[in-house]
């Protein structure tokens, strides 16, 4: 098991894995323009542009297989976090979130959970900031967590990671 800085050339897995995750669980209680949306975010094109980005994306590798994601936008936002529907309840989520964390630079971390995850968030010291509500037809809960002390930006993000 490995939890590792993600790369281009896993972009074509990390969409499958993530569409899987979606389809299994949060598109249940979506419209298609919800789907739809969701699936332009996590396609690999997009993948791609955000790795571009101030963006931390974690892979959790076993075997050569990525068996879950996370994705940190500019130290502040979570803005993904799948695991692959055979590999849920094994604690991934967990351990991804977990080495995120370290790498928060703000006060806050936010999501904005979809209504299926929000039980798993709030067992990870989340907090609702908010009613439910929809944007681009995607259902979300605002959450945020309040971080006990932040980082600053490392120099190589890889770097302090693992």
């Amino acid at each position: 098991m490995a939890i590792r800085v993600m790369t281009a050339d896993d972009a074509e897995e990390v969409e499958a894995l993530v569409k899987s995750a979606f389809l299994a669980s949060a598109a249940k209680q979506l419209a298609p323009a919800g789907i739809h949306t969701f699936f332009k975010v996590a396609s690999k094109e997009a993948l791609l542009l955000r790795l571009q980005e101030d963006n931390l994306m974690l892979v959790y590798e076993q075997q050569g297989k990525i068996l879950g994601m996370a994705e940190l936008k500019q130290g502040a936002h979570l803005a993904m976090l799948f695991v692959l529907p055979d590999w849920q309840g094994n604690g991934i989520a967990t351990q991804l979130l977990q080495v995120l964390l370290q790498q928060v630079r703000h006060a806050e971390l936010t999501v904005r959970a979809s209504l299926n995850s929000v039980s798993f968030y709030q067992a990870q010291g989340f907090q609702k900031t908010g009613a439910a509500a929809e944007l681009a037809g995607l259902r979300y809960q605002p959450m945020s967590l309040t971080m006990a002390s932040t980082v600053t930006a490392p120099a190589d993000p890889s770097a302090s990671v693992l």
